[in-house]
């Protein structure tokens, strides 16, 4: 853990890009920027394939097995991204200005960066991606807070095969080993709920 604490903090003073492996993962990772990290969690500025900004995301940084940086992927992923930057669709949503707000109120704030993802979530009816050990280990969902308590948050999530269905499960914060919003993926999740199932906005 004390590795991964040094490796994120270089990374945050460096302002270097970095793959971010969750444990079970040898192959699969995270490509993104480091922008803060607490006690138990670190902030990531997520980038995409395309070299797109992709949502804000927190890590627990015990269900990380390692960070690196300076491989030759990630200077294919800076050429990629000053390609974005060069045709305007770097940061298409906005989420610079939306990660200088979430910054300004965790400073201003005793809660974990994963909490305070989790009010902005909440308070601006937000869509968001949970996962970690919810009923079965590695599990995702997207949706939205209904209710916020001391250990656990009320989560309406979407199933996409079943657009009836208004499922609500209970995740206690200490299951969720993952958060991200303002990406893609729930910007799209966002468009399905006004599409389809505009009920589901009653509930909040």
């Amino acid at each position: 853990m004390s590795a991964i604490r040094d490796d994120l903090a270089k990374a945050i003073k460096n302002t270097n890009l970095v793959e971010i492996y969750s444990k079970g993962t040898n192959e699969q990772f995270s490509v993104g920027y480091v922008i803060q990290q607490d006690e138990k969690f670190v902030l990531v500025q997520a980038v995409n394939v395309d070299g797109e900004l992709d949502g804000l995301v927190v890590f627990r940084k015990a269900s990380l097995a390692r960070v690196i940086s300076d491989t030759d992927y990630l200077k294919s992923m800076a050429t990629i991204i000053a390609l974005a930057k060069q045709r305007g669709y770097y940061d298409v949503w906005n989420t610079e200005r939306l990660m200088n707000k979430l910054l300004k109120k965790q400073n201003k704030t005793k809660h974990s960066l994963l909490k305070t993802l989790l009010k902005q979530a909440f308070h601006h009816d937000q869509v968001i991606q949970l996962s970690g050990r919810i009923k079965k280990h590695g599990d995702s969902y997207a949706g939205f807070i209904h209710s916020e308590h001391k250990k656990y948050i009320e989560f309406n999530y979407v199933d996409m095969f079943d657009l009836a269905k208004r499922p609500q499960i209970a995740i206690r914060y200490a299951e969720i080993d993952e958060a991200s919003f303002h990406s893609f993926e729930t910007f799209n999740t966002t468009a399905v709920i006004e599409s389809f199932i505009p009920s589901i906005m009653c509930v909040f």
